[in-house]
Parts: C-alpha cells; sequence; structure tokens
C-alpha cells in the first residue's frame, strides 16, 4: 500500500457543473478541513480554521478533528469497568490537568494518521455490511471510508479498538425539505463512526468510547469584514438546540451527576441569536436533547446483527424527522444547516479559548494564513454531538447509554449535516 500524506486533502464534491457543496477531509486526525457551499455565485467556508492543513499537526487545537476513544472531559483514575458479565481495567491520566482527562489524553485520536480506503473494494473495509457497501459505492466519487486502529491500552484504555468511518455528501434531492419559503438544499454532509473491540489474545474486553468530530461553524466568516480586523463572529447568527436539560458541571469541567433546566437560561436556544443573553465567559456545556417518539438507532448494537444492518440507506433518503435536535442560520448570507444524529446530545462551545495569537486564519476569513493572525472568541460555533460524559459512572447512563462497548458490540455513530441556501431578497 502506497504511504498515505497526513496532510493531503481528500476533496468530496457533488457532482455537478458548478458543486454547490464540497468538503475537503486530511487524514491526520481525521480532520473535515473546509466544507465549501455555494448558493449564489460566491464560496464560503462554513468551518474555521487554519489556512495550511499541515497546521493541524503543528498545534493541538482539535479544529474539526475526530475526538477519541473519549470526547469531553473524565476523571482521571483507575477503574473497573462490567457489562454483560465482561470485565476491564481503565487507567486514565489527565492531561488537562491531574484531576482531569480532556478529549482522549495527551495523545488522542486527533493526532493520529487515519488511512483512506477504496470504498469500491469490499475486502478493505467490514464494519459496513454489504447492502451499505453498495450504498456507498453509488455516493461515489462523494465519499471515502478511513481506518485506524487504537491497540490495546493506548492511553490506558482497554482493547485493541478497530475503527472505520464513512465521510459522505448526498445530493440534495435526498435531504430533508425546506422549511422556509424561498429557501432550497444545497445538499448533506454525513459521517459515520463504526468500531469493534477486542482483548488481548482474542478475549472478550469491554472498553468507553464516545467519538465525535469537535467541529466549528461559521456561517458569515466568509463575509468581508471591510478591514483587515477579526473575522465576524457568531453572536449575530441564530441556534436552536432541542434540549431541555444541560449537564452541572465542575469548574474543572467534570460533570457532577446532575442536570440543570434550560428554560429560561441563556441555554435556552429556540432560534435564538448565540449574542443573546450570552454567558461570561461564552458557551462550553452539554446538552441533552428532548426526543421525538420515533427515536434514532441505537449507537451500540449486537456485533452479529452487522450482515443485516444498512442504516446507510436510510441517511441518504429524505428525513423523516418533524424536528430535529440543532439548527444554525445566518439571515446576513441565508445559510441554514441542521443536524440529524443517533448521539443524545451535543457540546456546544464558543471558542472560549480562541486567541488570535495562537494559530492561523483561512484566507476566505478575512485572514494572512499566518500564525499569529488567527481566530479570536465568539469566532466559531463547535457542535460535537456524542453522549454524555463519564456515562458509566453517572445515573443518565441507564437513559442515555452508558459509552461501553463490550466484543459483542458494534460502536454505531452517525451525525448529518443538511445545507439550505436563501437567496437574500
Amino acid at each position: 500500500m502506497a504511504s498515505v500524506d497526513p496532510f493531503q486533502p481528500i476533496v468530496l464534491t457533488l457532482p455537478s457543473f458548478s458543486p454547490s457543496l464540497a468538503v475537503q477531509v486530511i487524514p491526520y486526525g481525521l480532520t473535515i478541513h473546509k466544507i465549501l457551499v455555494n448558493g449564489d455565485g460566491k464560496t464560503h467556508d462554513l468551518l474555521i480554521g487554519p489556512e495550511n492543513p499541515e497546521e493541524h499537526g503543528e498545534l493541538r487545537r482539535f479544529m474539526n478533528t475526530i475526538v477519541g476513544r473519549y470526547s469531553n472531559r473524565i476523571p482521571t483514575g483507575d477503574f473497573t469497568l462490567e457489562k454483560n458479565g465482561i470485565t476491564s481495567q481503565l487507567h486514565v491520566d489527565g492531561n488537562q490537568d491531574a484531576d482531569v482527562q480532556l478529549h482522549g489524553g495527551h495523545d488522542g485520536f486527533d493526532k493520529r494518521v487515519f488511512t483512506p480506503v477504496d470504498p469500491s473494494d469490499f475486502s478493505a473495509y467490514s464494519l459496513f455490511s454489504e447492502a451499505e457497501k453498495e450504498q456507498i459505492v453509488q455516493l461515489m466519487p462523494a465519499a471515502a471510508i478511513f481506518k485506524f486502529t487504537s491497540p490495546d491500552k493506548d492511553e490506558g484504555y482497554p482493547g485493541q479498538l478497530d475503527l472505520e468511518v464513512l465521510v459522505a455528501l448526498v445530493q440534495p434531492g435526498s435531504a430533508p425539505k425546506s422549511k422556509l419559503e424561498g429557501e432550497y438544499e444545497l445538499g448533506s454532509v454525513i459521517i459515520v463512526y463504526r468500531a469493534k473491540v477486542e482483548g488481548e489474545g482474542g478475549k472478550k474486553t469491554v472498553t468507553p468510547v464516545n467519538l465525535t468530530q469537535h467541529w466549528g461553524f461559521n456561517l458569515d466568516a466568509s463575509l468581508p469584514s471591510g478591514t483587515a480586523g477579526p473575522t465576524p463572529g457568531v453572536t449575530s447568527q441564530s441556534l436552536t438546540i432541542n434540549a431541555s436539560d444541560t449537564l452541572q458541571l465542575k469548574a474543572n469541567g467534570l460533570a457532577t451527576g446532575n442536570y440543570d433546566p434550560t428554560k429560561g437560561t441563556p441555554h435556552e436556544h429556540k432560534e435564538k441569536p448565540i449574542g443573546e443573553k450570552y454567558p461570561d465567559p461564552g458557551y462550553d456545556s452539554f446538552y441533552i436533547f428532548e426526543r421525538q417518539p420515533s427515536k434514532p438507532p441505537s449507537s451500540r448494537v449486537p456485533l452479529d446483527s452487522l450482515t443485516t444492518l444498512n442504516e446507510v440507506a436510510s441517511l441518504t433518503q429524505p428525513s423523516t424527522v418533524d424536528e430535529v435536535p440543532v439548527e444554525l442560520s445566518s439571515k446576513d448570507t441565508g445559510i441554514r444547516i441542521s443536524f440529524e444524529t443517533n448521539q443524545p446530545g451535543v457540546q456546544f462551545y464558543t471558542g472560549i479559548g480562541l486567541s488570535k495569537e495562537s494559530g492561523s486564519r483561512k484566507k476566505i476569513h478575512g485572514g494572512s494564513g499566518n500564525i499569529g493572525d488567527g481566530y479570536e472568541p465568539k469566532a466559531g460555533a463547535f457542535l460535537e454531538f456524542h453522549e454524555p460524559l463519564a456515562a458509566w459512572q453517572h445515573p443518565w447512563g441507564e437513559s442515555h447509554g452508558d459509552t461501553l462497548l463490550t466484543s459483542d458490540e458494534l460502536y454505531n455513530n452517525y451525525t448529518k449535516l443538511n445545507v439550505y441556501f436563501k437567496r437574500k431578497e
């Protein structure tokens, strides 16, 4: 197999003379480097991040990378895990501080190189069913498969974790119908994470798995600022998160095990401008979704059911969801994005830790592309879909999943991003 250039973008576009939707993915950290949309003859890049892909390897800032094995924050220490009679030992070191591991530890998945494989070579990947592989081939050339193996005891996590990820674009006709007059669909981006775990010598084991894409959106970032000033922020963009509660957090970001209601607080996002009731210093909270009666597929299914699984087909079909869990829109660009997912919640973060001095800014966002000319706080709305923090330790593990994966299960996590455009009158 030829060596993989970890920073060479793999470009996915919808087939058309002038693509309305395109995505660039780099193997390093399975990073979604760009999401390019064109609804009015002008190209917009919806993701903040560095100009040069190589910068993802120079500075660890979680800019549009995958996060794993475990998203968000979990406490450090040694833990005995048990699920369905299978046990293992977990050792967690801190990287945020001595008490907290953040986003998978010192050497998380965001720093690993994922190997692209040919989706038409069915022997090259095994965590999608034959029916799903046929569906993926129909999406080509707007589909890519990536593989990565995390060894046993990687960052203290038990078991060898084999991971395969589908990144694909879906034609507008398969996106949900527009809810606004004069608005039309540009297409959809789907990400499907699949994983299985195996213990030493082929023994059964259990490990925590909680993956997400740490992508930061700004629907106005490609608008000209008129000066050499900062990229337009996200505070005027309208956000909806259909959630009745956030997880209550300690000062260090660890979950307490309790909920905080969103009603009447800045966390009640119902088509509300992000800057309205903006808390100090910003948003960095996990929201539990209010679910419709039709519950999405589980993120863990029996491994022996893989042969009959065909979730990829449903992701390429028109949506049957009456109310999506998350939506972001801009009146200035006319761009609206909505999300569907089988994850029970989302971490909403407004880039509190961003600074102009740390990292660069894309030229399409008014930057020079040089380090020291980066994004400032409020420049992005990071929407990270995953399961609750350290769920196996808290009561919500019973209702929202314990985030544990056994050797008898298949990890099955998806997010679908739908893109719309409305021309300004």
